[in-house]
């Protein structure tokens, strides 16, 4: 069996096993950083929708996101609430971190090695990484970068600090270069398998959560 079907097939089973469980309870905040692989991000989540029944999706987007995509993107493809900056927080927010309780998981796709190392180090300097900086839910980052910036040092090392610190870490794949228009190690690996996990884990947790409050 090859990587590919490999990869395919734990997907599909961990989907067969989610499709048991109700994700619409699931709120799954989306963090979008300013990788071209943003472009994708709509359609994406227009999968999950489709696929795990997901209805409370959160997305945010960095500076650099919002030159690639709009939030109107965003709003009339998945149908969801878009946050770009401080002036964008819900009425029921108090803050950045009302955002970060409110997630259940959180996924970073696409992870530019500015938010990679933003994360390892604890810098909290926008609506993004300040609010990532604030979640305690689980938490995947999917990097997107050029395949010389992921095999530099720092990149390695931030990357396990990440996992050190306890992200679950999507690596990249060999993929086109929009730069080069070679295939190089870079484009985003398949996140879908880790994220059903994640979400399916939230699930449980949060099933498990409202069972107590009944009794």
């Amino acid at each position: 069996m090859t990587e590919a079907t490999e990869s395919a097939s734990t997907t599909d089973a961990a989907a067969d096993a989610e499709g048991r469980i109700d994700l619409s309870g699931v709120r799954l905040l989306v963090c979008v950083s300013g990788s071209v692989a943003a472009l994708g991000v709509p359609h994406i989540l227009l999968w999950l929708k489709s696929r795990l029944g997901l209805t409370q999706i959160r997305v945010m987007l960095t500076p650099m996101a919002l030159r690639l995509v709009t939030k109107d993107s965003f709003k009339r493809v998945v149908g969801c609430e878009v946050l770009c900056d401080w002036d964008d927080l819900p009425d029921d927010a108090r803050s950045h971190v009302s955002v970060a309780q409110w997630a259940q998981v959180a996924l970073v796709l696409p992870t530019t090695a500015d938010l990679a190392g933003k994360l390892a180090h604890g810098i909290g300097d926008n609506l993004v990484s300040s609010t990532l900086m604030a979640v305690s839910c689980p938490t995947i980052v999917v990097p997107s970068t050029n395949e010389t910036t992921w095999n530099k040092p720092a990149m390695r090392r931030n990357i396990d600090q990440l996992k050190s610190d306890g992200y679950q870490v999507v690596e990249p794949k060999l993929g086109p270069s929009l730069a080069t228009g070679a295939d190089e190690t870079g484009s985003m690996g398949d996140y879908r398998a880790p994220l059903v996990a994640a979400l399916t884990q939230a699930a449980g947790h949060h099933a498990r959560n409202e069972n107590r409050r009944d009794r």
